[in-house]
């Protein structure tokens, strides 16, 4: 987090974070590639990325099994959804994301601040594609660029569904840090802010939100961090 402020400066973590009830995020969906341009859009101006640089495209999941298909080459991935990734034969950058997402935009707009995260650390060489830590780091920048609601609420859900006699459940997985870590990262990103109250908290799911408060709860009675309050 220290590392990301030196890099980016105070202004990302200074603004209110985004939460599913933000003007910025779109009030109607209809799972449209127009409404998820439009929400890309959106958030190249929250993430601080100029949408010029950039190429959308999407692809349907059978494509990113297919050897020949460019969404099965060297690529950064935020997990199935989306892809990022610079090709040596064309001048912009491309953020590829899977068209199946257009139906769960909670999730499609964690994985563009992800994706739009790897422009901030990999197009603009602060990092290289070999680092260790490359994506768990990215995750982390969409935190301290405020959008850690929306990343940390689609790291891992849980569903039932139930179909006349038959039921059952579905667990799905996104992004590259643990409950636990983006429950500590948040945290960190309230005290790093001086928001000791967090409001925002309301809006983490239940599993998350356990994480954080748990975390906000040690930094304010050990204040054992090397992050200083209100420092940012």
């Amino acid at each position: 987090m220290v590392w990301l402020r030196e890099q980016f400066g105070a202004e990302p973590i200074r603004r209110a974070p985004l939460d599913p009830t933000s003007q910025l995020l779109p009030k109607k969906w209809d799972g449209t590639y127009e409404a998820g341009a439009d929400l890309f859009q959106r958030l190249c101006g929250f993430m601080q990325v100029d949408p010029t640089r950039l190429h959308l495209r999407f692809y349907s999941k059978s494509e990113s099994h297919e050897v020949d298909s460019a969404y099965a080459g060297e690529s950064h991935s935020s997990g199935p959804a989306g892809l990022y990734y610079d090709p040596k034969d064309r001048q912009k950058l491309v953020i590829a994301l899977e068209q199946s997402a257009l139906a769960q935009p909670a999730s499609l707009a964690a994985t563009i601040c992800h994706e739009l995260g790897h422009v901030h650390l990999l197009a603009d060489k602060r990092i290289e594609r070999e680092e260790e830590d490359c994506e768990p780091l990215t995750d982390l920048l969409t935190v301290y660029f405020g959008a850690g609601i929306l990343t940390a609420n689609s790291a891992f859900q849980f569903s039932q569904w139930q179909e006349g006699r038959m039921q059952g459940w579905n667990v799905s997985r996104q992004g590259y840090l643990s409950e636990a870590l983006f429950g500590f990262s948040l945290a960190c990103f309230s005290w790093y802010r001086g928001d000791a109250e967090a409001i925002w908290g309301k809006h983490l799911r239940q599993n998350i939100a356990y994480y954080f408060d748990d975390s906000m709860h040690f930094l304010s009675s050990t204040r054992d961090t090397t992050i200083p309050f209100g420092g940012a």
